[in-house]
């Protein structure tokens, strides 16, 4: 059975899976914090801005939960996100490739709801996918 702590973790997800940015405000504390910090702006309605802009760049967008671990005021998730890159990222114009997204998230609670996130993304994969291309300096 899933803990308050789980169902809230789930709920970020959920939310970025299904465009329905209502669960943000059930998943996420009033001053949530993002590590590192989100672009677009502070606590839930930075989550909203970056959910609304994901799912314009990836479209058909989707979030597996691999594994999901609690323990104490900790919940640490692994996941995947696959969609079609349609929109602009990391300045290259939308390719028609999928894509896949993975991340790690440590989420820490705080009245079943997540206080604080720090995520690591596979950025480097992410701009091999879509096209990008690393060359050594001279």
């Amino acid at each position: 059975m899933a803990t308050e702590n789980e169902i809230a973790a789930r709920r970020f997800y959920e939310a970025l899976a299904t465009g329905d940015t209502a669960l943000v405000d059930e998943a996420l504390a009033p001053d949530w914090e993002a590590v590192p910090a989100l672009r677009s702006a502070n606590g839930s309605d930075g989550w909203k801005k970056s959910i609304d802009h994901l799912r314009g760049v990836f479209s058909g967008l989707t979030i597996t939960i691999e594994h999901i671990v609690e323990s104490g005021d900790m919940v640490a998730v692994r996941s995947v996100g696959r969609g079609v890159h349609t929109g602009e990222l990391l300045g290259v114009e939308g390719t028609g490739r999928e894509v896949e997204l993975r991340a790690s998230d440590f989420h820490q609670m705080a009245g079943g709801r997540i206080a604080r996130t720090w995520h690591l993304e596979d950025h480097f994969g992410i701009a091999h996918q879509i096209g990008l291309v690393f060359t050594r300096g001279a």
